[in-house]
């Protein structure tokens, strides 16, 4: 069957489709200010980089996935997404010193000086310096280590690509959560709002399973609606890849079965809900607020769900294989010193 032919949309009635629809009143707001990070910083390839940008609405999906966001927290979030996508775009085709460049990138990340920062390190740097406003310690200690995992994924992903290998089932479900960034734009939840969960909450057993199912959806969801442009590109690290590979299946029964996947996904997300919510009354120490922060928590990762679906749909990031990218300036991922002649 031809991708563009392939049915990629979940079936009526999952349970995807049951969740909250919301989206900030701030959206356009957001879409000016991610242009006007990428404008700052000159981030972008160019024009069509710049066009690219537009239509990929990153302002949407930060609007969908966090309704609740305050007006203070817009450039924030929106200039985080923009370095986010740039350097995603940016390590699909780069060659250098992955780790060199993680480290250094997670050394911004804490707050320090470091030599040769390129633009992109530059634009984080300022980034850096509104999301950890306000923010506890321990937010801070789980925000980096989600963004280690994440900059380490670039590695394996890139080892995967050069040996045509598609990862088997089981490794690929424990490394795509941490790969594919979705774990540092839920930790964003608690930027978005300004409440935090209490630091005990989050180390239960209930919450973990909380956001890690979360985290799954949106990466499993994100591998259908990107499998049409990754099968012309000859992407192997894709779910779909991998189930078609594991169970030798078709394509379609591939979708199908990754949303079946996403669907036992859900049930493990609601089960570990209403345990959570009847631990709550009896977790002493809890105040009215704790107890609104984890609430918030709970429907922050519920629109992020269903806020990713959503913003599928309207976005052209996925849905049109142009070859543009924002950028593939590999200065921007490794200091001027480290670019070969």
């Amino acid at each position: 069957m031809h991708p563009a032919e392939l049915g990629i949309w979940p079936p009526p009635g999952h349970s995807l489709l049951q969740l909250p629809d919301r989206i900030s009143p701030y959206a356009e707001q957001l879409e000016q200010r991610i242009l006007h990070w990428a404008d700052e910083f000159q981030v972008l390839d160019g024009e069509r980089a710049r066009t690219k940008l537009e239509r990929t609405r990153l302002g949407e999906l930060i609007a969908r996935s966090y309704p609740h966001i305050t007006e203070d927290r817009l450039d924030a979030l929106a200039g985080w997404f923009l370095w986010a996508f740039v350097i995603d775009d940016c390590y699909d085709d780069v060659v250098g010193d992955y780790d060199a460049s993680a480290e250094r990138v997670l050394s911004v990340l804490r707050g320090e000086r470091i030599p040769d920062m390129t633009k992109l390190d530059a634009l984080l740097a300022q980034v850096r310096g509104l999301l950890v406003e306000g923010r506890s310690r321990h937010w801070q200690a789980r925000f980096e280590q989600h963004m280690g995992q994440f900059l380490t994924g670039f590695k394996y992903e890139a080892d995967s690509r050069a040996s045509g290998r598609t990862p088997n089932l089981l490794g690929y479900t424990q490394l795509r959560r941490a790969t594919g960034g979705i774990t540092p734009s839920l930790d964003l939840l608690e930027v978005a709002t300004g409440h935090e969960v209490p630091v005990l909450i989050h180390e239960t057993e209930q919450f973990h399973i909380l956001f890690n199912r979360a985290a799954d959806v949106v990466v499993w969801v994100n591998d259908v609606m990107s499998l049409e442009k990754e099968l012309l590109s000859g992407e192997t690290n894709n779910g779909v890849l991998v189930l078609r590979q594991e169970m030798e299946l078709s394509d379609q029964e591939a979708i199908d079965a990754v949303y079946d996947l996403v669907e036992g996904q859900m049930e493990q997300f609601d089960r570990a809900r209403t345990v959570l919510f009847g631990l709550l009354p009896g977790w002493g120490g809890l105040t009215v607020s704790d107890l609104a922060a984890i609430e918030l928590f709970v429907e922050g990762l519920q629109t992020w769900m269903r806020g990713n679906l959503e913003w599928s749909r309207n976005c052209a990031r996925y849905r049109v294989v142009d070859g543009v990218r924002l950028s593939t300036d590999s200065t921007l991922v490794n200091s001027t010193r480290q670019v070969p002649e």
